[in-house]
């Protein structure tokens, strides 16, 4: 008897594995797969990214294997193990079917059939990666450290983010880069690193330097580390070092301006010997401030070097060699040791998003006349957006552009959620804040949030808190631009213009991160100044800003005493244009419509013809699970559809009838349970036998389930533990006995789909 995928993996592969001296991790989630829009759920099972092996030499991630079973062809797991090993950064993948092994160098695209299982050596000779595993052994085996409040733990990617860098710095390499999208755990990645450097004891003095260039982000960083006693983190400032209290602790934290200030002669960091500092951490290292730390990291070039960032910095090709400042000053230059290096990890946006770490957003184009046309002033001055609020306030702009805001959260049920608005400076932002107080006849909805405001650190933090607290509006400049996390935040929105591809991620970071507590499936994002043309190819991580090489600077301006600007009075103000844009995973941004023609294109070259084909595919699981991955590979969400139509309750394959071929009525899944019944009843009832009352409920039971939450839970045997199918059939293994068996059961499911999934075009 041939052997299913479960018994082969049991009776052939993981022996095989063992032999090969593999430790492994045996159906490995990855991540949940992408938020739900809308539904009950905000994870869908069917979107799980589950792994069926990873192989590891002791702790060390090296490689995928995607299991099939005996009977089928090994190649059909190729392309499975490929993506999910890509989707780790590991170079190695293997299909096996328990006989033969085929592996994929998924950096070559090279791939050879072995008559077994290669061994960890061996695939780390084909990576040519060596490492001091006497050495490092007990820092890589060194267990993650688990907060017993939280019990927040190490996610697949910050492992693979740590392990990578750990085997960089045991294989001699001292400088590092770590490219993670905002809001995917960069501090704690780091912690876990650190614990397990320091209690692997591979560091000679335990010394552990951590840089950042704001007061929020090392407030945030000291307390990320809480796992380490509060007398071995230290905070460097200088009344530390006059106290000759500087070199007593483990992990010190500073701002790189700080330690550039002098005491007794000398910078602060000088007060440090050359080879105090085992590893020097630099968080946002792709900020302009590299001039401030780069003389930190000189001075500490014995050092290991780890750079963190969501938006590395380039400098532009221009057809010469770069200077040793210019080098300095680019991102992958200076930590990978070429402008074309690589990371050691990458962890994008788009890959955050896909695995259902971060929730995806809509984005809501909004412009008045005034930003569309421009504003030529009494005077003949002609004023555009990049103008307003700069040169010239105009107030009945920021009032209309208010009010406009009001009226979308009210559209999209957003009054009571949180929001930052980002403004142009502290004047624009107090204006803009006063309006929406006035609007919403709340003196408290609104707060403005900026380094002039008195209590902005109060305000900044209650607006963290997630939950009611006020303000509920975020008005700020750009002080919550970066280490702000407030994870119920459900709108961003742009009332200046932004030219930075940097600045705007960080601003829209601001919106990604997840929140169940509230249950967050998404956030929006409303543009009212053209700032979200820079979403054009930086959305899956990539380097957001190519800089141009460095000027001579001009000799600064004679200081001049500053003019009151101008002020637009007496001028009609309205919404000029709108445009809803769905924000493809290769950067791109299409209209709404657009991108409906572009899905409904993909969809009929599936089904060319009518519906059936569509509801065909559907109907069988295998060819499901094709169509889903093909919808994908297209960028086609059907969650996005279901939101922009608001369809919550409708079928997918409904959804996608809708797009490809133009239904006026979409059917609910209620409306295909109402027509099963009036017009299959009497088929069901011969189906199953005759009058058999037990049966007869039985499916009763599953299509109200269905009407619920889709077919994809009645293909699955838990489905039948939940309480309605208990209290009605007992357990699964009673239910089982009155049906008449397994298989009996799974056949007349298939029969039922087919008469659930007819067409319902009106």
């Amino acid at each position: 008897m041939s052997r299913n995928e479960t018994q082969t993996c049991r009776e052939l592969i993981e022996p095989a594995l063992r032999q090969a001296g593999w430790a492994f991790d045996r159906q490995l989630e990855l991540g949940p797969g992408p938020v739900n829009l809308s539904g009950g759920n905000m994870y869908d099972d069917t979107q799980r990214l589950v792994v069926d092996y990873l192989l590891r030499l002791g702790p060390l991630p090296l490689a995928i294997l995607e299991a099939k079973a005996e009977t089928e062809a090994a190649s059909d797991g190729m392309q499975q193990g490929s993506r999910y090993a890509n989707r780790l950064g590991l170079r190695f993948s293997i299909a096996s079917n328990g006989s033969e092994h085929i592996l994929t160098d998924n950096q070559t695209g090279a791939f050879e059939t072995l008559p077994a299982i290669p061994t960890p050596d061996n695939v780390l000779a084909r990576a040519g990666r060596q490492v001091a595993w006497e050495t490092w052994k007990k820092a890589f085996e060194t267990p993650w450290h688990v907060d017993q409040v939280s019990q927040k733990r190490v996610r697949p990617y910050q492992q693979m983010a740590i392990y990578e860098t750990m085997f960089r710095f045991a294989a001699g390499l001292t400088r590092v880069l770590l490219l993670m999208a905002t809001g995917t755990g960069k501090t704690f990645t780091v912690f876990q690193l650190i614990w397990k450097l320091i209690n692997g004891n591979v560091l000679a003095n335990n010394h552990i330097l951590f840089l950042t260039d704001r007061n929020n982000l090392q407030d945030q960083a000291w307390r990320a580390f809480s796992a380490f006693a509060s007398d071995e983190r230290v905070v460097i400032d200088k009344e530390v070092v006059r106290k000759g209290e500087h070199q007593v602790g483990k992990i010190f934290f500073a701002n790189y301006q700080n330690l550039d200030e002098e005491l007794d002669g000398k910078k602060l960091f000088e007060h440090y010997s050359r080879d105090f500092f085992d590893l020097v951490i630099v968080d946002e290292c792709h900020r302009s401030g590299f001039g401030d730390w780069f003389p930190i990291f000189q001075h500490f070039d014995q050092a290991f070097q780890l750079g963190l960032t969501a938006t590395p910095r380039e400098i532009d090709d221009i057809g010469r060699p770069l200077s040793a400042e210019e080098q300095r000053r680019d991102t992958y230059s200076y930590f990978t040791g070429s402008p074309n290096g690589e990371p050691a990890y990458t962890y994008s946006l788009k890959q955050a998003i896909e695995d259902g770490y971060l929730v995806p957003y809509l984005l809501e184009e909004r412009l008045t006349n005034l930003d569309e046309n421009g504003y030529i002033a009494p005077d003949g001055t002609n004023y555009t957006t990049s103008n307003f609020e700069r040169d010239i306030r105009m107030p009945e702009r920021t009032k209309v552009i208010a009010e406009d805001l009001w009226a979308q959260f009210g559209k999209q049920g957003l009054r009571e959620e949180k929001a930052i608005v980002f403004c142009v400076d502290d004047t624009h932002a107090a204006f803009m804040a006063q309006e929406l107080r006035r609007i919403s006849g709340d003196d408290q909805y609104a707060g403005r949030i900026t380094r002039s405001e008195r209590n902005s650190h109060q305000l900044e933090r209650n607006f963290a808190e997630v939950g009611r607290a006020k303000p509920r509006v975020a008005v700020t400049v750009d002080l919550l631009t970066t280490g702000f996390d407030a994870p119920d935040v459900k709108a961003v929105v742009f009332v200046r213009p932004v030219k930075s591809a940097i600045l705007y991620k960080q601003m829209k970071g601001r919106g990604t991160r997840l929140c169940q507590d509230i249950d967050k499936r998404y956030f929006f994002i409303f543009d009212y100044t053209g700032a979200s043309q820079l979403e054009d190819a930086e959305f899956d991580g990539h380097p957001a800003n190519r800089q141009k090489p460095v000027k001579q600077k001009a000799p600064p301006k004679p200081q001049q005493q500053a003019q009151l600007k101008p002020v637009g009075q007496g001028i009609q103000v309205y919404i000029s244009s709108t445009e809803s844009y769905v924000c493809l995973a290769d950067g791109r941004k299409l209209p709404f419509d657009e991108y409906r023609e572009r899905s409904k294109e993909v969809i009929r070259k599936i089904s060319p013809v009518d519906v059936q084909t569509l509801l065909d595919l559907w109907i069988d699981k295998s060819t499901r699970k094709d169509l889903r991955m093909e919808l994908k590979d297209n960028d086609i969400h059907v969650a996005a559809f279901r939101k922009y139509f608001d369809l919550d309750a409708a079928d997918d394959v409904d959804i996608l009838s809708k797009v490809g071929f133009d239904l006026v009525r979409v059917p609910m899944r209620t409306d295909r349970v109402v027509r099963f019944w009036d017009a299959e009843q009497p088929w069901l009832v011969q189906l199953v036998g005759g009058q058999s009352p037990v049966k007869v409920q039985f499916w009763e039971t599953c299509l109200d389930h269905y009407s619920l939450y889709g077919i994809d839970d009645l293909e699955q045997g838990q489905t039948y533990s939940a309480p309605q199918f208990v209290e009605r059939f007992g357990n699964f293994s009673q239910l089982l006995t009155q049906y008449g068996g397994g298989p009996k059961l799974r056949t007349d499911l298939e029969e039922v789909k087919r008469h659930l999934y007819v067409p319902m075009v009106a």
